[in-house]
């Protein structure tokens, strides 16, 4: 099996820090390297008690200076021990690369594997390492590689769950997908639509025309106009959400722009309406399609001139507001059936942003339900992971409540399951079976040539001798075919 790292033979110096019998205080000896690679080395002096693991190293590199790590013990032999290194940096790394790059011998074999070459190559023709030792990213490159040949030998001894908890590990906290494209923390994904979505918001945040987001319920309209916010101007002024289907008819107006004290019956004291509330941010219409004529056309009004009239005020305030609007409704529709005026729709859909439902999204399914694991089971100190049964579930599905839904039947599962590997039973995910229906190439011709004869027919008004010029056979076969398929 060839080595993971380049190791050359060198005479280099190394103090072995290890404890005294009993764990009392420490003993330092003086050593050497015979050999040392990026990985570890082997130490040519046998001063180790046989339990010592852990050991402290001090080397000094010539010319790159002197270094402190530890080391743990891999084997023991009678002339010395081989150590892997512990907590060795990037900057000792490199320095301690550009040393082994040094002390190499100029021979045409394979430092990994031993192959034999007679001339200088790119990459062993046996071992498949790159040979390029001298170029300026060749450790940069080689690191990466041997990361994922040293993943490829630990994962065959991994569980189906470690294998779960490894890829929950690397897409919430190493690749922080979603997350690192510096958006919400729930706006997690990696699919085309959900990218961008992402460069939208960054080429619209900075400006302060409106916006209008559309897309299904549960898609994450409210999160887009939090994450246009916070990447504007306004971001230290008030950010402030009305849900347009949540009040009633006759309140939504007086909570929209205010009134003032015995206004209407109820009105007791005067009230500032949202847009007041917002002044210098962002004010956010969800479910602006639920509005009435009359409100559509105040607010129209309002992003005409900027001014706020309170019921029961003669006069208004001018504000300054940025307003975003969303709706799962087809505002186009709307207009056609005249319950959403045109000139409205216009003013709003200045920028426009859609919003792809979850089952468009691909592989981003399973990336938002790993990470909202990862979310309720850190909440609830539990350690959870899929089985595979709930992974292809979770593909199947459609998740026709989108992101929304992948939260709930999340959650739920993480306090239902009795086991660590989450099951669609858990999650609640009733996918029906995929059925494969076999046929074989006889039922696939038949079926075939009787369409086929059933539109040449219908084509040629019942014309035998068209039918048979059409479908390039004779007549007497046209017969036949009717015949044959009860035609």
């Amino acid at each position: 099996m060839p080595r993971l790292d380049v190791r050359c033979k060198v005479d280099l110096p190394v103090s072995v820090v290890t404890m005294n019998n009993g764990g009392k205080g420490t003993f330092e000896a003086q050593a050497k390297f015979s050999s040392i690679s990026l990985g570890g080395g082997y130490i040519h002096n046998n001063i180790l008690n046989k339990d010592q693991k852990i050991i402290g190293l001090k080397y000094d590199l010539p010319s790159y200076g002197e270094f402190e790590i530890l080391g743990e013990v891999m084997r023991s032999e009678s002339n010395g021990f081989a150590t892997r290194f512990y907590n060795l940096n990037r900057d000792a790394k490199i320095k301690l690369w550009d040393y082994i790059k040094e002390n190499l011998s100029d021979e045409l074999s394979c430092p990994y594997c031993g192959t034999g070459h007679t001339q200088k190559r790119r990459s062993c023709n046996k071992c498949g390492w790159g040979l390029n030792l001298y170029s300026q990213n060749y450790i940069i490159e080689h690191e990466k590689e041997s990361f994922i040949n040293r993943l490829e030998i630990k994962s065959k001894e991994f569980s189906i769950e470690d294998i779960y908890k490894t890829l929950n590990y690397v897409d919430v906290e190493i690749l922080k997908i979603g997350k690192s494209l510096d958006i919400n923390e729930e706006f997690v994904g990696s699919s085309p639509g959900l990218l961008n979505v992402f460069s939208m918001i960054r080429k619209v945040a900075p400006t302060d025309i409106p916006v209008l987001i559309t897309g299904e319920s549960g898609t994450g309209k409210e999160l887009t106009a939090m994450a246009i916010h916070e990447r504007s101007q306004r971001r230290n002024k008030p950010f402030v959400t009305i849900n347009c289907a949540a009040i009633p008819e006759n309140l939504i107006e007086a909570e929209l722009f205010g009134h003032e004290k015995g206004a209407f019956t109820g009105a007791y004291n005067s009230k500032m309406g949202k847009f007041e509330y917002a002044e210098g941010g962002t004010i956010f219409l969800d479910e602006i399609g639920e509005l009435s004529l009359q409100l559509q056309s105040k607010l129209l009004r309002f992003l005409e001139d900027k001014i706020v009239e309170r019921i029961g005020k003669n006069g208004g305030k001018k504000v300054d507001v940025r307003l975003v609007a969303a709706t799962n409704q087809d505002l186009k529709n709307a207009i056609a059936r005249g319950s959403f005026r045109k000139d409205l729709f216009y003013r709003l859909d200045v920028f426009n942003i859609n919003l792809p439902p979850v089952r468009d999204r691909g592989d981003d399914k399973v990336i938002l339900a790993r990470y909202f694991l990862n979310k309720f089971s850190k909440e609830m100190n539990l350690t959870k992971t899929y089985s595979a049964e709930a992974i292809e579930s979770i593909k199947r599905y459609d998740w026709p409540g989108n992101v929304r839904e992948i939260i709930n039947k999340v959650r739920r599962s993480v306090v239902v399951s009795k086991e660590i590997a989450i099951t669609p039973q858990d999650m609640d995910l009733e996918v029906p079976a995929e059925t494969e229906v076999l046929t074989s190439l006889k039922e696939v011709r038949h079926s075939m040539e009787k369409q086929k004869l059933i539109e040449a027919l219908k084509h040629c008004n019942n014309n035998i001798s068209k039918v048979a010029r059409v479908l390039g056979i004779s007549r007497p076969s046209v017969y036949s075919l009717r015949k044959k398929y009860k035609i």
